[in-house]
């Protein structure tokens, strides 16, 4: 540690550094590794103390590997408190992670007697699951709700953002523990649960929000650092508008709006790039939602969705969120997941227009083009 700048503390920063500052009072530290439901608690710790720079979050963006460390599961009652039991231990060894030389899971294994523990396949599934699933961004590059948190954390400002915890069927438990966080979507469409209640989670750069339901009042709730910039309301389900506002002193002063969306009708394209350079190599991800007739995106549709392209071009991937799916990421089709899917395109080296066409059954094709355009020696548009 005496030879760096910077002191890096994986996921135990929090345990140690009252205790390493007093020792060596000149240390500048980080979180270089950390849960992401841990963000309150590392953004704390660097907006109190000079010396903490901040955080590195792993991870920023979901990736192929690890599979399933940041995956949420239902469960029975009883398996919910033998994770709860793993939980406990994982963030007891992890406070003097490296300090020990140990790895905190082989010493779990080794507390079992060797044997195997039908608690650990609840943070570590298995097969289907191959993604991580502990990005702020999803496999597509897409936020996650934990990502809008973090921003209100790190960056405040008068914000705020709904999002709405997936529900728990009768006798099942969600565990999200280890990399997870409790799933959630930013979506009012809920078919099927009419007249039961719903954890609405709120985030809020501000000093309280109140939150309606087809402008009616449901209430209001603080959201200072002292509930961690966030509040959960118990909402019946109806359809139509919930809205978060965010309140300082008695002024609104941000908005947060979810709908209820109706049925996907159509399907709708939209690259990140619509100009290319013809060199071979250029790439454009084209996002793929299904929406309603006012153009809403779809949150529930998971429709199988068959891709061509004419052009000078090829679709050399596709791609959805889902860390689950067995589906190749390489084809002609690909099933949506939460309403969206993603194709990359990539140029040859011939100039023109690409077009891709996406159809679904039930939906109206859609479809792009993308325009390909000579590129000079240095690798610039002419």
């Amino acid at each position: 540690m005496s030879q760096l700048d910077v002191s890096g503390y994986n996921y135990n920063l929090k345990q140690n550094q009252s205790a390493d500052h007093d020792r060596v009072p000149g240390r500048i530290m980080m979180t270089t590794e950390s849960v992401p439901s841990a963000a309150f608690d590392n953004w704390k710790l660097a907006h109190e103390h000079s010396y903490i720079l901040g955080e590195f979050v792993w991870t920023a963006m979901d990736y192929l590997g690890e599979s399933g460390i940041g995956s949420w599961s239902y469960a029975t009652p009883e398996q919910a408190a033998q994770a709860a039991k793993i939980a406990s231990f994982i963030s007891q060894t992890m406070a003097n992670m490296g300090a020990d030389g140990k790895n905190p899971f082989e010493a779990f294994a080794q507390q079992q007697g060797g044997k195997p523990d039908p608690a650990m396949s609840l943070m570590f599934p298995g097969f289907p699951w191959h993604a991580a699933d502990s990005g702020d961004l999803d496999l597509t590059g897409y936020r996650k709700p934990e990502s809008y948190y973090r921003d209100i954390l790190w960056n405040g400002g008068n914000r705020v953002y709904a999002t709405v915890r997936l529900p728990e069927p009768e006798g099942r438990k969600i565990i999200a523990i280890a990399w997870s966080v409790y799933p959630s979507l930013p979506s009012w469409t809920w078919p099927g649960q009419e007249g039961k209640d719903m954890q609405v989670e709120v985030y809020s750069g501000t000093e309280k929000v109140r939150l309606y339901l087809n402008d009616k009042l449901l209430g209001e709730m603080p959201t200072t650092s002292e509930q961690q910039r966030k509040a959960l309301f118990t909402v019946s389900y109806s359809p139509g508008t919930l809205k978060a506002v965010g309140v300082n002193g008695d002024r609104e002063v941000a908005t947060n709006v979810l709908q209820t969306v109706g049925e996907a009708v159509k399907l709708r394209l939209a690259p990140d790039h619509s100009v290319l350079q013809a060199d071979g190599q250029d790439l454009s991800f084209v996002t793929v939602e299904a929406v309603d007739a006012a153009g809403r995106l779809q949150p529930n549709a998971a429709a199988e969705v068959q891709f061509t392209i004419s052009g000078p071009g090829a679709m050399i991937a596709v791609g959805n969120a889902d860390g689950m799916s067995k589906e190749s990421y390489q084809g002609d089709h690909r099933s949506l997941f939460n309403g969206r899917a993603i194709v990359v395109v990539r140029t040859s080296r011939t100039p023109g227009s690409i077009r891709l066409e996406a159809s679904a059954s039930g939906m109206t094709a859609g479809e792009v083009t993308i325009r390909t355009e000579p590129a000079s020696p240095d690798g610039d548009l002419q």
